[in-house]
């Protein structure tokens, strides 16, 4: 750390990082309804892709440059082509049938901890200027995104959240998971921003929109995070010492306002279809198993193979085309239930351990090739993404990006326990939060690690953190911090 730039060069790029990390930003929500449009102009999203992998290297070569310790670049380079190597060499092992394609998707997870150490740079090297920056952005691409989608439901553009059931505003934004983990992390931040200002109608207006977004996303989790950012900022007020009883009952009221409003909420909406739809199916599969047991004289407790197998094939037909029907009705333990059978997600989590029992260790180890997930044309790349890295990558892939991620939870816990006061702040709260329903989609769903657009926000929150514990400097009062 103690390689220092010229005199002459150190100013400028100081000087110009706050305004490239809000372009940064600002790019992210523009990348993401360009590449909407492409999509439905029918040109694809080869354009809009190779804007990203430009962005993430020329990023990359910025951070590189700037930063004082390249050798953390290098080394963190050198363990990311260590794990490629080893994907590579599972999937050569079986037959690679589309190496560009695959390694595509493994730079998408590569870039998380890339934006990572650029962020720390550039936080490093801008100092309390480029943390401000950061804020601007969230704000800024918060505004954007809200932006959009009010355009989209005026103009009668706007695709839903759910396009079967015409439920959701999603705005011109291709898919909805990582699109409900972008609003999930900008609201706290947004929230943050607006609170600190100390007045009343400002932080109304704030919460009324940001509350109202998430309502009408429609997915469960973005429903979920208006009470985790409501209970997590009055928490946040009481524990960094600046509460406030106006801001603190205003949140509150949206968060009661949003709950008393369930049965009417387009979330609700979805989830009653859907269960009707799962009736539907329930019913459809009792009468294939009760003609089953008729044509073979006998009851799907005795003999399911034969009474089971209809629904099976309806149902799990891929499964069971490609691995057997005996052993797919193992792996669900002969269940009936159609909701289970026809979920998405346990069918993809339960194709993938298949092909991996059948792959060998090495896909164990360092995973599995992306399109060996398609079958009969139907894609079983799975819909969450820690599953998601365990299948692509191994062992070795999911053990590593859990480490990176327990790194920070170290930071988080090592700083309050070694100084509560100080670390516990109304900004490091916000962007816990963020943190903290960013990882529940990470959980849950498909749609922050392989999804550049959201996987940013990921990267920029933990550099955050660790600018916050290791870079940030507390020498001022804790009362003059506070009213900065």
């Amino acid at each position: 750390m103690s390689e220092q730039y010229p005199a002459a060069r150190q100013p400028y790029l100081r000087r110009h990082l706050p305004q490239w990390i809000v372009i940064l930003f600002v790019a992210q929500p523009v990348m993401d309804v360009l590449s909407y449009w492409l999509d439905v102009w029918g040109w694809g999203n080869t354009v809009s892709l190779l804007l990203r992998f430009l962005v993430l290297a020329g990023t990359t070569l910025l951070g590189f440059g700037l930063s004082r310790n390249k050798k953390a670049y290098l080394l963190l380079c050198a363990a990311l082509a260590l794990l490629a190597a080893g994907h590579i060499w599972a999937c050569a092992a079986v037959g690679y049938a589309d190496p560009i394609y695959d390694l595509t998707n493994f730079v998408r997870v590569a870039q998380i901890p890339l934006f990572v150490f650029c962020f720390v740079t550039f936080l490093r090297e801008s100092g309390e200027a480029g943390y401000r920056a950061v804020e601007r952005g969230f704000a800024a691409n918060f505004a954007l995104i809200v932006a959009v989608e009010l355009l989209s439901a005026a103009t009668g553009t706007n695709p839903y959240t759910y396009a079967d059931k015409e439920i959701g505003l999603l705005g011109w934004f291709n898919i909805p998971s990582p699109q409900s983990a972008i609003l999930s992390a900008l609201v706290p931040v947004f929230l943050m921003l607006v609170i600190r200002r100390r007045r009343a109608l400002w932080t109304a207006a704030a919460v009324t929109v940001s509350f109202g977004v998430l309502y009408l996303f429609s997915t469960r989790l973005t429903y979920f995070a208006i009470f985790v950012c409501a209970a997590g900022l009055i928490l946040v007020l009481l524990l960094s010492r600046r509460w406030d009883s106006r801001t603190a009952v205003v949140l509150l009221a949206g968060a009661v306002i949003c709950g008393a409003g369930f049965f009417v909420s387009p979330m609700y909406r979805n989830q009653a279809e859907h269960q009707e739809i799962v009736r539907e199916k329930q019913q459809r599969a009792d009468e294939l198993i009760a003609q089953a047991e008729a044509e073979y004289g006998t009851t799907a407790e005795q003999s399911p193979e034969l009474c089971l197998l209809p629904v099976y094939e309806e149902h799990l037909g891929g499964l069971v085309d490609r691995f057997g029907a005996q052993r797919v009705m193992q792996e669900y333990d002969y269940s009936r239930d159609a909701e289970r059978l026809s979920g998405w997600r346990e069918m993809k989590i339960t194709y993938c351990r298949l092909l991996m029992q059948d792959t060998g260790w090495p896909a164990v180890l360092f995973g599995m090739e992306l399109s060996d997930m398609v079958w009969d044309g139907e894609t079983y790349d799975v819909e969450n993404d820690f599953h998601g890295v365990f299948f692509l990558y191994g062992a070795a892939g999911l053990a590593a990006f859990v480490l990176f991620l327990l790194y920070f939870a170290w930071l988080i816990v090592s700083a309050m326990a070694r100084d509560f006061s100080r670390y516990v702040t109304l900004e490091a709260g916000a962007f816990g939060i963020s943190l903290c329903l960013l990882l529940v989609h990470v959980y849950c769903t498909a749609g922050v690690l392989r999804r550049p657009n959201a996987s940013f926000y990921l990267s920029v929150v933990l550099a955050v953190i660790y600018y916050f514990v290791k870079i940030r400097r507390y020498d001022a009062p804790q009362a003059q911090r506070r009213s900065a």
